[in-house]
C-alpha cells in the first residue's frame, strides 16, 4: 500500500467502511458484550487508527489527531469540574434542598401532574440530572399517585418530561455540555437556541398535563416517600429563601451574557458563603465536598440519595467519555472520511437544508443501534460540523439537532440504559408512557419544522434564515 501524502484523504466508499466499521464496533461492544461505552469508544478509535495505517497513512498524522481532538475538549473540562463543585456547593448551601421543598409544598390533587413536570424540571435544571431526578423526586411523586389514584403511566410520562426538560436545557447537563462541546459552540448559547423547540414542546407538554389534571381533583396529597422527603429535609437543612440566591445570582449573570466559567464561579461563591451563614457548614468540609461529593447522613435513605452527589469526582466518568470520543474521532478526522463522506451526501442532499435534515433524522437512527448520545454525539460532530460552517448556517443548528434527535429520544428506547433505568426505577415501559410525554419526541418534530420553515435556523453570521418577529421599514 503506497504511503498517503499528508493532508491527502480517502474516497467516500473508503470513508463510509471506517465509519461503518466504527459503528460495527460500537454495536457489537455496546449492544452484544455491554462493553462500557469509554473502553467502546478507544477500542473503536483503536481499530479505525489501524485500517488508516493499511490504507498508508501515517501513524503520525493519526497521533497528531488524537493530540488535537484532546486538545479541543480542555474548556469542556474545565466547565464540567467547575460544575461539580457548584452542584456540591449548592446542597450544602441549602439550595437545592429548599428548591425540592417547597416545589413539593406545592403539589395540588388537581394540578398534580401539571406541578410535578413543573418541579422535576426545577430540580433537573437545578442539578443537571435527570436520573437522580427520576430516582429520588420521581420516586416520591409515584407514591403520592398512588395515594391519589392517579394511573402510574401519565404519572411517569409527567416526571420523564420534567427529568429530560432539565438534563437538555440545564448547563449543569453532561448531556447539554457533551452536545456544546462535540459542536464546538459556546455552551450558554447552545442553551438559548435550543429554546425554539423546546418551548413549544414544553408548552404542549403542560397543556396536556393541566387537562388531565380535572380527572383528579379530589383527594390529599399524601404517602410515604413524599412525607420522608419532607421530614427529612427540613431536619437536614436550614430552609431559607436566603438559600436561594446562588440560582438568582447565575440567572442575572446568564442574563447580562457573562461567560459561563466565571457565571458558574460565582454561583460557587455565593452558595459557599450562603452555607457558612445559613447552615453553619465547615469551611473545610464544604471545599472537600467540592472535590469529592456531598456526603452526609440525614437518616432519610432517599433523602440521602437527593442530596449526596456532586463534586469533581462526579464529573469524572464524563470527563473520561469526552476523551475517548475524541479519540474514536481522530481516525476519521486523520483520514478525511469525514470530508469524504458529507461530500457525498451533499450530493445526495440537494440544498443546505435537505442536509439538515438527514443530520437530524440520522440522530435517532444512531442512538437506536448504539443506545447512547455519548455515541451519536461525536460521531455526528465530527461528521457534520465543518459542514453547517461551509454551507454557512451555525453549528448551533447541529447542536440542538444532538438534543432533539438525541438526549430526549433516549427515554424511547427500552434497551437502551435510559429506558431500562426509568423501567427499573419506576415500573413502567417507554410503550405504556409513550403517549403521556409528548415533549420527548416533539422536540424532534419542532426542530424539523424549524429546518423547513427556517423560524429558529442560524446563519453562521448570526441572523436567522426566517425572523420569528419582522422589524418595519423605517
Amino acid at each position: 500500500m503506497n504511503k498517503k501524502e499528508a493532508g491527502e484523504q480517502v474516497t467516500a466508499k473508503q470513508g463510509l467502511l471506517l465509519l461503518f466499521a466504527a459503528v460495527l464496533v460500537i454495536v457489537v461492544c455496546k449492544i452484544v458484550f455491554n462493553v462500557d461505552t469509554k473502553t467502546t469508544l478507544m477500542i473503536s478509535g483503536a481499530i479505525g487508527g489501524i485500517i488508516c495505517m493499511i490504507w498508508g497513512f501515517k501513524w503520525e498524522d493519526v497521533e497528531s489527531k488524537f493530540a488535537e481532538g484532546i486538545k479541543s475538549t480542555a474548556m469542556p473540562i474545565v466547565l464540567l469540574i467547575v460544575i461539580g463543585m457548584m452542584v456540591a456547593s449548592w446542597i450544602l448551601s441549602g439550595t437545592i434542598p429548599t428548591m425540592t421543598y417547597y416545589g413539593m409544598k406545592l403539589l395540588a390533587p388537581g394540578q398534580f401532574l401539571f406541578l410535578s413536570c413543573i418541579l422535576c424540571s426545577v430540580m433537573s435544571v437545578c442539578t443537571g440530572t435527570s436520573w437522580g431526578t427520576v430516582s429520588t423526586l420521581g420516586v416520591a411523586l409515584l407514591g403520592v399517585a398512588m395515594g391519589l389514584g392517579i394511573p402510574i403511566e401519565m404519572t411517569a410520562g409527567a416526571i420523564v418530561v420534567g427529568s429530560f426538560f432539565g438534563d437538555k436545557m440545564s448547563p449543569l447537563s453532561d448531556s447539554t455540555v457533551l452536545a456544546a462541546s462535540c459542536a464546538r459552540v459556546n455552551l450558554l448559547d447552545h442553551v438559548k437556541h435550543m429554546f425554539y423547540s423546546t418551548v413549544p414542546a414544553m408548552s404542549v407538554s403542560l397543556v396536556l398535563f393541566f387537562v388531565l389534571g380535572f380527572k383528579f381533583k379530589g383527594g390529599t396529597i399524601s404517602g410515604v416517600e413524599y412525607n420522608e422527603i419532607l421530614a427529612g429535609l427540613d431536619a437536614s437543612f436550614n430552609l431559607s429563601l436566603l438559600t436561594l440566591l446562588p440560582p438568582i445570582v447565575v440567572l442575572v449573570l446568564v442574563l447580562m451574557k457573562k461567560p459561563a466559567i466565571p457565571t458558574f464561579g460565582a454561583g460557587i461563591v455565593v452558595a459557599f458563603i450562603i452555607g457558612i451563614v445559613t447552615q453553619g457548614a465547615d469551611p473545610v468540609e464544604m471545599l472537600n465536598a467540592m472535590s469529592k461529593g456531598v456526603s452526609i447522613e440525614t437518616g432519610v435513605p432517599i433523602v440521602n440519595t437527593l442530596v449526596n452527589r456532586g463534586g469533581i469526582v462526579s464529573m469524572l466518568d464524563t470527563i473520561g467519555l469526552i476523551l475517548s470520543a475524541a479519540i474514536f474521532a481522530a481516525p476519521m478526522r486523520a483520514s478525511g472520511s469525514v470530508n469524504a463522506i458529507f461530500e457525498a451526501v451533499k450530493k445526495v442532499a440537494k440544498t443546505p437544508k435537505q442536509f439538515m435534515v438527514l443530520a437530524l433524522i440520522m440522530q435517532p437512527v444512531l442512538l437506536v443501534a448504539t443506545t447512547s448520545y455519548f455515541v451519536t454525539m461525536p460521531v455526528t460532530g465530527e461528521l457534520a460540523a465543518d459542514a453547517m460552517d461551509e454551507m454557512g448556517y451555525s453549528r448551533l443548528n447541529l447542536s440542538r439537532m444532538m438534543e432533539d434527535g438525541g438526549t430526549v429520544v433516549c427515554p424511547l428506547i427500552p434497551w437502551g440504559n435510559t429506558g431500562a433505568f426509568i423501567t427499573a426505577t419506576l415500573g413502567v415501559t417507554p410503550y405504556e408512557y409513550f403517549f403521556y410525554m409528548p415533549f420527548i419526541w416533539l422536540c424532534f418534530v419542532f426542530d424539523m419544522l424549524s429546518i423547513v420553515t427556517g423560524i429558529g435556523l442560524k446563519k453562521a453570521d448570526g441572523s436567522m434564515v426566517t425572523p420569528l418577529f419582522k422589524r418595519k421599514a423605517a
